[in-house]
């Protein structure tokens, strides 16, 4: 009798069958990948979806397929044309008493690449496969499960694509109160407030007095001097009492510094932690398993920290009393500026400050972090821009 069965009488109970009941899977036919071409007509498949095309196919549209080696072994695809299939694949053959769809439901849920041989190149083969078992209901009731799962998964597709659409509404809302921010044109200014220019000859005076007790050096005192250009322009109309400036003029700039691997430990918790780098940084939240008993660069507790080396513009405040820093971080100390503010104000320019780079590999330097133009609102101001966004944000991601 032939083992692949056309007629099966079901009530309307599931019964339990063997793949080898209603199914057989076969190799594809081998194929050289440089015979594989880049016009040709007709897909090859592989042992993951289409691997190239090739000039001749044998395997009709719409057939399963599932993969036999390699770490995509036992993953189950259609052909969506007229196709070649190597012997990465298995093309699946079924009995009329399945629905193909519904078929394919079950091999997926099956999870058959847990079934690969445990060699270095995992292999499935047709005897695995055919000894499992799954539940089969009639062929009219495999079709509504199949209608019915399509209908579930376009809903789902559909609610994907909906929050997809407000999470890029909810970026660009957040960018544009960044710059509407950045104009003095987010809150209301206070004619009591402290202008900038007092609280930037207050700085001059700070960094005089940590230049007296050896916290900083005699360059640190050096400002630099506004220099007109293209940017100079969108700062030309700000609100009363606001100020501007260079950054480097306003801040401490500390370069970090690689240290070497018998130098911190990934399991012992002594000395200080240890910041190396993006993957530290996760919605700018800082965290870190590394810890050093050998600083050299030591970052302060409240210090932005930005990644100026491989991935670049991540951004977050140091919460650690101290901390040392890689050389693919640099951390902004502000002499009496709000950090949240000037976190924000940074968060509006990385992809500026990206396109001012002039290596090959991307990333920010010193010059350029110290010589950005900033508008520089009063010190209470700052305080009510940074309340007011990070409630705005807040917003923004229950929306999402």
């Amino acid at each position: 009798m032939n083992p692949l069965l056309t007629t099966l009488d079901f009530s309307d109970n599931w019964l339990p069958i063997k793949l080898s009941q209603i199914l057989r899977v076969s190799s594809g036919k081998s194929l050289k990948r440089t015979q594989l071409t880049e016009d040709g007509n007709v897909p090859v498949y592989g042992a993951h979806g289409i691997m190239g095309s090739y000039s001749e196919g044998f395997i009709e549209k719409g057939t399963l397929l599932i993969g036999r080696v390699g770490f995509y072994a036992g993953s189950i695809m259609r052909t969506k044309e007229f196709s070649w299939v190597t012997d990465n694949s298995l093309i699946v053959s079924s009995s009329s008493v399945v629905n193909s769809n519904f078929l394919e439901l079950s091999l997926k849920h099956l999870n058959l690449g847990s079934l690969t041989s445990q060699t270095a190149q995992p292999v499935i083969s047709g005897q695995k496969i055919y000894s499992q078992i799954i539940f089969l209901p009639p062929v009219n009731e495999q079709t509504k499960i199949v209608d019915s799962y399509n209908e579930l998964i376009s809903k789902v597709n559909t609610i994907e694509k909906e929050q997809e659409q407000l999470k890029q509404l909810a970026t660009q809302l957040k960018q544009k109160v960044l710059d509407v921010a950045m104009q003095g044109k987010l809150v209301p200014q206070d004619p009591n407030d402290e202008p900038a220019s007092v609280l930037l000859e207050k700085i001059r005076a700070e960094k005089q007095r940590l230049y007296e007790e050896g916290k900083i050096k005699k360059k640190d005192l050096v400002e630099t001097e506004l220099v007109k250009d293209g940017d100079n322009a969108y700062y030309q109309n700000l609100p009363k009492g606001w100020g501007k400036t260079l950054f480097g003029n306003i801040v401490y700039l500390l370069s970090g510094r690689d240290l070497s691997v018998a130098k911190y430990s990934d399991s012992v918790q002594k000395g200080i932690p240890y910041i190396t780098g993006a993957s530290n940084f996760c919605d700018g939240i800082i965290t870190t398993s590394r810890f050093t008993e050998f600083p050299t660069v030591i970052s302060e507790k409240k210090d932005i920290l930005i990644t100026v080396k491989g991935t670049v513009g991540e951004l977050a405040v140091n919460p650690y009393y101290k901390a040392h820093i890689a050389r693919q971080i640099m951390a902004i100390r502000p002499y009496l500026v709000n950090n949240e503010f000037l976190k924000i104000y940074l968060e509006t320019k990385i992809d500026n400050m990206k396109l001012q780079s002039q290596s090959m590999i991307p990333g920010i330097s010193r010059e350029v972090l110290l010589k950005l133009l900033i508008a520089l609102p009063p010190k209470t101001e700052q305080l009510r821009i940074t309340n007011l966004i990070k409630k705005l944000f807040q917003e923004f991601e229950e929306i999402t």
